[in-house]
């Protein structure tokens, strides 16, 4: 049988695209990518990437010939080992139903939806009743690290520690040049997180609650405690960026048009406004996978050993999917977003994040403010390639 690599033509290359690009405006760039280049080798990442939907969807289903195991990254030496984010089969699966009980529809609706319901009424407390405020300080940066500190369990750790954790997790895992001077910073706070999760394992084997971190260390045949403490930081790092950008997206979205923000108040949309945010602005933009095995896709070889990234942010503006993509709107047929990913990697917080934006905060917020917009719309600004958010996110309450 002829070799599969000789069926298909080689990934075109493409110089134009650079760093800059991706980071100010990359819907610009994936919406050329998917007309032009669906598949392509951009010379500014030494990757081939995916942007089309059907395309992306694939690759991160396929497990006969993608997968995600890669220990080559800085993620590894940033995180003080291998991650369940780059394990695949049985290996992955493992830790990942180790902490799978904090994340159960069950526990969501009867644990997790009161707490969450106290946190966000005291934010909301703590905010002015008119006048200008920037929500991404104020509001949404504080929620993002109390709904972190509440669910992976890590009630000893400030919200000033988290806020920088997370931060400086992932930039050591995208420190691609293995700067010392990064992984330093790193090591700093990874000491710091390993005595918050001594000090909470110790009392969750006490007393165990239905925290992420109690679920692992109690479980039945737990995880050597250095992969728990691996498997807490691509936690932090994920969850307190993607819920504090998700949701400020989303807000500027519905705030962005007066009919938006009149179809989700007088329809109670919330839940189609939290999924269109999350499709507008996917506030984790990009993924990586390992080719397993030689493929071919639209013709072209997808060669074993490659390491390749899918952009769920430009499949999810795919315009055989959506029309006028760029475009936020809750109005929409709801249609599956690729943000929280597919297959057996998809976000096990993807649920509970949902439960947060589209049930609690969002319509605590309106009715709260029903008179809140955006200060200055045309000030608002994103930035980010593999996560992207907005820089400040100022309002008028009233």
């Amino acid at each position: 049988m002829k070799d599969i690599e000789l069926t298909g033509r080689e990934v075109p290359t493409d110089t134009a695209t650079t760093l800059a690009m991706l980071e100010s405006d990359p819907a610009s760039v994936y919406r050329r990518l998917r007309r032009e280049s669906p598949i392509v080798r951009l010379e500014a990442l030494g990757r081939i990437v995916f942007s089309k939907a059907d395309d992306t969807h694939r690759i991160k289903s396929d497990t006969e010939h993608f997968g995600c195991y890669d220990t080559t990254t800085p993620m590894q030496r940033a995180f003080r080992g291998h991650t369940l984010m780059r394990k695949d089969g049985p290996e992955h699966l493992r830790e990942r139903r180790a902490m799978a009980g904090a994340f159960t529809a069950d526990t969501i609706t009867s644990h997790w939806r009161p707490e969450i319901e106290s946190i966000v009424d005291e934010l909301l407390d703590g905010l002015p009743q008119s006048g200008s405020v920037d929500l991404f300080t104020a509001f949404a940066s504080p929620l993002a690290a109390h709904y972190v500190k509440l669910v992976l369990g890590l009630e000893s750790a400030t919200e000033a520690q988290l806020l920088d954790w997370a931060p400086t997790l992932i930039q050591g895992a995208m420190n691609a040049q293995f700067n010392a001077d990064v992984f330093a910073r790193c090591d700093t706070a990874n000491d710091d997180m390993d005595a918050c999760f001594n000090e909470m394992a110790h009392r969750y084997r006490q007393t165990p609650n239905k925290s992420a971190l109690s679920e692992m260390v109690n479980g039945d045949e737990p995880l050597p405690f250095s992969q728990i403490g691996t498997n807490m930081r691509v936690c932090i790092a994920g969850s307190l960026v993607e819920s504090r950008d998700g949701f400020l997206s989303t807000l500027i979205g519905i705030l962005g048009d007066p009919k938006q923000k009149q179809f989700c108040v007088e329809t109670n949309a919330w839940r189609a406004a939290c999924e269109e945010g999350l499709r507008w602005i996917a506030p984790i933009q990009a993924n990586a996978r390992v080719v397993l095995k030689s493929t071919v896709i639209r013709g072209f070889c997808i060669p074993k050993g490659e390491t390749v990234m899918v952009l769920q942010a430009s499949a999810n503006h795919d315009e055989d999917i959506w029309e006028k993509p760029d475009q936020f709107d809750a109005r929409r047929t709801i249609k599956p977003n690729q943000t929280f990913g597919n297959g057996p990697h998809k976000c096990l917080g993807s649920d509970l994040y949902k439960m947060l934006i589209a049930d609690v905060v969002l319509p605590k917020l309106f009715e709260r403010f029903p008179q809140i917009s955006l200060e200055k719309p045309t000030d608002i600004t994103f930035h980010g390639f593999a996560f992207r958010g907005p820089k400040s996110c100022s309002v008028q309450l009233g």
